[in-house]
């Protein structure tokens, strides 16, 4: 499941000084994200990080920035539903609009589920599933 956070901003009202960076990245096979704001007029320094996806106003400012992909959703060659029910914590009523449509997801999450989806799993093994192990 998505993991669950409680976000808290003090700073300043964004002015021209101010500097915010935010970005996602994937390490040891997990998605990752980081914000950092600044202002020098205001001596205000601020970095959050965590796993999953990144909280709204962050994932906000990545999309645009970077845009997104459009992900095809269950089905050969789809994101397999019940992965993108526990990496977004989607309800049943969106896995539903999501399976009809598709799920846009920034670059970063898109390799992520790509990557997350043909990983191997527990039950799987090199021989394939069912094969004696």
């Amino acid at each position: 499941m998505a993991e669950q956070q409680m976000y808290l901003t003090l700073h300043c009202e964004p002015c021209e000084d101010c500097v915010q960076e935010d970005w996602q990245f994937i390490r040891d096979g997990e998605l990752h994200w980081a914000g950092f704001e600044h202002c020098p007029q205001c001596e205000v320094y601020v970095c959050d990080d965590g796993r999953g996806v990144p909280p709204p106003r962050i994932r906000e400012r990545i999309v645009a920035r970077e845009g997104t992909v459009h992900l095809p959703v269950g089905g050969p060659g789809g994101v397999p539903i019940a992965l993108l029910r526990r990496v977004y914590g989607l309800g049943i009523a969106e896995v539903a609009a999501a399976r009809k449509t598709g799920y846009r997801a920034t670059p970063v999450e898109a390799r992520y589920l790509s990557d997350a989806a043909t990983r191997p799993t527990a039950t799987t093994s090199a021989a394939g599933p069912g094969a004696p192990g």
